[in-house]
């Protein structure tokens, strides 16, 4: 009888040893970057999308994260979600513009988007379709199929020097990301750019190479920008949105089943930053001012919107963005 009693206590384990093996097998990990840090909302809103995931997936599907450009920077992960070799990316629109320049670019002019629900009204109509379809071609897809992912909740510009006038931005040197739009737009508010690394720019300023810095609000604290550069000033210059993108070899390797829980998870994750950052705002300033002696400056912006006219016309001018999509942007303001 013992014997008996041994014999099928030791099946019992082989079975199940054997299912927990084919549950591990059924698993995946899917890897995800961000440029941002431990504490920033983009962390909050990727650890919502972490358990949403693995939470409607049944635990089929693991979410890894890694923080501050882990994995590379946003350009190199463009890359590797091409190639698959990253399977999920999460960061500002505005670093896909390498992919499609004319349809985002359009909507880094500062002070031509009104509002978030302008820019989400553009972005959910025909004519940034064409922009979805060209980084699909490239192996790119969005999962923020909702775009509620609102960034910042606005933008400022962190400085080591105040700014109390547009015209003391003239030979300011700013930190600026590779995107040609913003770039020109800064140098037409009179500042001079330079390309940096967003995760070198607090040394940058620290050693006094670039004075400044434009970013969402969100991002300032949680990047310590006010150790190194106490002046803030509220420019709105535009509305950003903060998507989450897989690759495609990844998106067509997956069960229906799956793709509809990161679809779901991502639109989710979307919901939760845009609150944090709202949330946040007034926080962030209150504890940036009481531990950094930040000044934060409010200003009527509206001499730098006229500023910006004549630029628009020449970007159109040369192409480089197209009067179509301009025309298309402004239809989307009503």
């Amino acid at each position: 009888m013992n014997w008996m009693v041994s014999r099928i206590a030791a099946v019992a384990a082989i079975a199940m040893f054997s299912l927990a093996a084919v549950d591990a097998s059924a698993q995946r990990t899917l890897k995800i970057n961000e440029s941002l840090g431990p504490g920033s909302a983009e962390e909050v809103a990727l650890q919502h999308f972490k358990k949403a995931v693995e939470e409607k997936s049944k635990g089929g599907l693991q979410i890894a994260i890694h923080l501050q450009d882990q994995l590379g920077n946003p350009q190199t992960s463009l890359e590797n979600l091409q190639t698959g070799t990253l399977e999920l990316y999460s960061g500002a629109l505005e670093y896909y513009a390498a992919v499609a320049p004319q349809e985002i670019n359009i909507i880094s002019l500062p002070y031509f988007v009104k509002d978030q629900e302008h820019l989400r009204r553009y972005l959910k109509g025909p004519a940034f379709a064409e922009a979805q379809k060209k980084l699909l071609e490239r192996g790119i897809r969005f999962l923020s199929t909702e775009f509620n992912g609102e960034r910042g909740p606005y933008r400022v510009f962190v400085s080591s020097k105040p700014i109390l006038k547009l015209e003391d931005l003239n030979g300011v040197k700013i930190r600026m990301f590779p995107n040609e739009v913003a770039i020109r737009s800064w140098k037409q508010l009179g500042t001079v750019p330079s390309q940096i690394a967003w995760t070198e720019t607090y040394l940058a300023i620290r050693q006094g190479v670039v004075q400044g810095v434009t970013a969402p609000l969100s991002a300032v604290r949680t990047m310590k920008f006010t150790e190194v550069a106490p002046y803030l000033l509220e420019t709105r210059e535009y509305p950003q949105t903060w998507p989450i993108t897989v690759s495609d070899r990844v998106w067509r390797s997956l069960s229906a089943e799956h793709q509809k829980a990161l679809v779901d998870a991502a639109n989710e994750a979307g919901r939760v930053y845009a609150q944090v950052t709202l949330d946040r705002a007034q926080s962030d300033i209150d504890a940036m001012v009481r531990d950094n002696n930040a000044v934060y400056v409010r200003l009527n912006v509206e001499n730098f919107r006229k500023r910006m006219e004549p630029l628009y016309q020449e970007l159109i001018k040369e192409n480089i963005i197209s009067k179509a999509l301009f025309e298309a942007v402004q239809a989307a303001a009503n």
